[in-house]
């Protein structure tokens, strides 16, 4: 028996073929990894937030392009379970995460680099990931702890800290910042008591907190993630063990300090100081903060990497522009760096609010300069970016911008 079709169903059909041949391509896919559960948990929902403004940004400038979100939840298994989700069943072509170095690089090692997917980490600083084996697939949006560590040395040095100890979370991120604060405060003079991992999830880490204290240190490093940093403070200081802290972009968090406070006092921990990845005030970082806060009820969080966030997905959906056109570049990661280079004056900058713009050119087969919220977003050879460390502070508990942006 012969079929027919009807003229109806060719007419959507074709219909359809039109529309597609109009976008101009396949819907580009943008996945996260950003933690909402874990030790991290707390920092992941803000940038998400900042993920979806780089996506509204884009789609608005008339690119075809979606966010698929995922849950890397600071934890090696359920990331990578997560990363091969994303690209084997909702097929990213790119991913935005992970937070926690560790968990970056064992997602990159298992999933992204095995696949040639690229992962841009808007958080994980550990110094490790500039010489993975990547085939040039991991890249970051936030500056490695080679800066912070340095930068955080000379500030408590400058302050009169003359010996301190620290606990630092057991994995790349944790030892890198450890090692490389060590160095530089040893260097200037300081004397570093002890340095003593710690492990998540335990209930208790007093056992740390007097290893780490034994020596009298004039201040006590917590170089781990909310959670645990949350555990132990408030040991050393019930216990008698240490009194002042300084603290690092693992514990910029202002739900940590928010329960600390209710148990120690509003005004515990102010005037003590902490390092984060961050960037002077700009044009481009005025936009983004405007536009989150017309997003999210006027509010603008303290907590670090949101901008970070926004611009590795903004960034990679750039990318996928120029790759799509056909330029030089022929695929996300091979047109990062064009997008993302300064070239003096032969490619115009671009900021948040020229997205229209930077799409227009790169449809041309043009390069631009992508000038981001978190920095100037200048990708070197390692996939890596050199920008600045925002110096901290607690105000009537709360946490507080000093305004000092520093290199070391």
């Amino acid at each position: 028996m012969k079929k027919f079709i009807s003229l109806p169903y060719i007419f959507v059909m074709v219909l359809s073929l039109m529309l597609v041949g109009c976008q101009g391509g396949e819907t580009i896919k943008i996945g996260t990894l950003l933690d909402k559960t874990g030790d991290l948990g707390s920092y992941g929902p803000p940038m998400e937030v900042g993920a979806d403004l780089a996506i509204k940004l884009l789609q608005d400038a008339g690119m075809d392009i979606v966010k698929v979100p995922g849950d890397s939840g600071t934890a090696n298994q359920k990331s990578i379970a997560e990363a091969t989700r994303l690209i084997d069943i909702e097929g990213v072509d790119a991913i935005v995460g992970s937070l926690s170095s560790g968990v970056t690089m064992a997602t990159a090692i298992a999933v992204t680099i095995p696949k040639n997917i690229p992962i841009m980490s808007p958080a994980s600083t550990s110094p490790a990931i500039t010489v993975m084996d990547d085939n040039d697939t991991v890249f970051r949006s936030t500056v490695s702890d080679t800066v912070q560590g340095v930068v955080l040395a000379k500030f408590a040095w400058e302050k009169g800290i003359k010996s301190a100890g620290a606990i630092y979370i057991n994995n790349p991120y944790g030892e890198g910042l450890a090692n490389m604060f060590s160095k530089e405060f040893t260097r200037l003079g300081g004397t570093i008591t002890a340095m003593v991992p710690s492990e998540p999830g335990q209930t208790s880490y007093l056992s740390e907190v007097k290893k780490a204290t034994a020596g009298n240190p004039d201040v006590l490093l917590a170089m781990t993630y909310p959670v645990t940093a949350q555990i132990y403070i408030r040991e050393a200081i019930e216990g008698g063990h240490a009194n002042k802290f300084m603290f690092v972009d693992g514990t910029k968090a202002q739900d940590m300090f928010d329960a600390m406070t209710k148990e120690h006092g509003t005004n515990f921990f102010d005037g003590m100081y902490g390092t984060a990845p961050g960037a002077p005030g700009s044009r481009a970082k005025s936009k983004f903060e405007e536009l989150y806060k017309a997003a999210n009820n006027g509010d603008m969080p303290t907590d670090p990497f949101i901008a970070e966030t926004f611009d590795a997905t903004m960034l990679l959906g750039l990318a996928a522009v120029a790759a799509q056109e056909g330029s030089a570049c022929d695929s996300i990661k091979t047109c990062l760096r064009r997008i993302a280079t300064d070239a003096g004056d032969a490619d115009p900058e671009i900021e948040p609010g020229d997205i229209k713009l930077a799409i227009s050119l790169l449809e041309k087969g043009d390069d631009i300069n992508y000038e981001g919220a978190a920095g100037s977003q200048e990708i070197d050879a390692n996939g890596d970016v050199n920008n600045t460390i925002e110096i901290w502070t607690i105000k009537d508990g709360k946490v507080t911008s000093t305004g000092q942006f520093l290199s070391p």
